[in-house]
């Protein structure tokens, strides 16, 4: 943790909850221990809602989870008294990590996974949002593709979107230009499965401080995404405006600046080529045929 001068980590359960009842792990990725880092900014109620829902579903199975929930630079503290878990809970630690002032989604999802990247009793790293959004039912579903590509990065695709009109045209449009200035398709946010292996190798791209998804999609990694439901939120409205939806897709582009310029030179070479042919065809039209009208060689140039 030296290295982050700038977060402090807080551990919120009794030492003998963080280590007694632990379940060892067997071959499978399903019996084992695995970290869930979910960044928070004041929705620590959603948050709260979120362990309830996951301690519910999953206590009693061969799973042991270390949830690192990232404190975005919240202004409203989390209260530990508030979280009830059962005493034969799989949540088994419990930390945030409070970060000194607000970076952001992304970023704070980088701070959470650096921070486990020293960690010697994790099998895997879960990323997801807490604000029901990625829903806890779904935790299992990654695993469980994880069993059958146990080397692969496991990535959800929400197969419908549950916001405003406006919000659906703009997430599109923001497929559509990221498909057109890099040239790959993205269909998948955060909610992912990593194998400690790959965490090892991930935290190293500095890419990912600026987008997960497309620090994944660029790393050439390997990957796999499987279809999952979009849950509902817990309880606020959505953060995201559309202010906050170019900001992400800016951040996502920037991931494959070289290649954006690379496109953009392209095309503009490929415009003044093609201007280039279209007035010298004009000019030949004009002073070596007798098919020209008066004036109109001007006008076709643009002059």
């Amino acid at each position: 943790m030296g290295r982050f001068s700038w977060l402090a980590m807080m551990h919120l359960m009794d030492d003998d909850q963080k280590t007694g009842a632990r379940v060892e792990p067997s071959n499978s990725i399903c019996a084992c221990h695995v970290a869930i880092v979910t960044p928070v900014l004041d929705d620590w109620k959603s948050f709260a809602k979120l362990l309830g829902k996951i301690s519910d579903q999953f206590s009693g199975r061969a799973v042991a989870f270390h949830v690192v929930a990232v404190d975005d630079g919240s202004a409203i503290p989390f209260d530990s008294q508030s979280l009830v878990l059962r005493s034969s809970s799989c949540i088994v630690e419990l930390s945030v990590l409070m970060l000194a002032l607000n970076l952001g989604h992304q970023r704070a999802i980088a701070a959470g996974l650096c921070a486990l990247v020293d960690r010697t009793d994790i099998d895997a790293v879960i990323v997801m949002d807490s604000d029901g959004k990625d829903r806890p039912e779904d935790v299992a579903t990654l695993p469980a593709a994880s069993r059958t590509h146990p080397a692969d990065i496991i990535l959800a695709r929400r197969m419908e979107r549950s916001e405003t009109r406006a919000f659906k045209i703009g997430y599109l449009m923001y497929r559509l230009l990221f498909r057109l200035l890099t040239g790959r398709a993205i269909n998948f946010g955060n909610f992912s499965l990593i194998p400690f292996a790959s965490l090892q190798r991930l935290v190293r791209l500095l890419d990912l401080w600026n987008n997960l998804a497309a620090a994944l999609l660029r790393s050439r990694m390997r990957c796999i995404t499987v279809a999952v439901r979009l849950g509902v939120r817990y309880c606020d409205q959505p953060r995201m405006k559309l202010t906050a939806l170019v900001v992400h897709g800016l951040s996502a582009v920037s991931v494959y600046i070289d290649v954006v310029f690379v496109r953009i030179l392209i095309a503009a070479a490929a415009i003044f080529g093609t201007s280039l042919l279209a007035i010298t065809a004009v000019a030949a039209i004009r002073f070596m045929t007798d098919l020209a009208i008066p004036g109109w060689a001007t006008i076709v140039a643009g002059t």
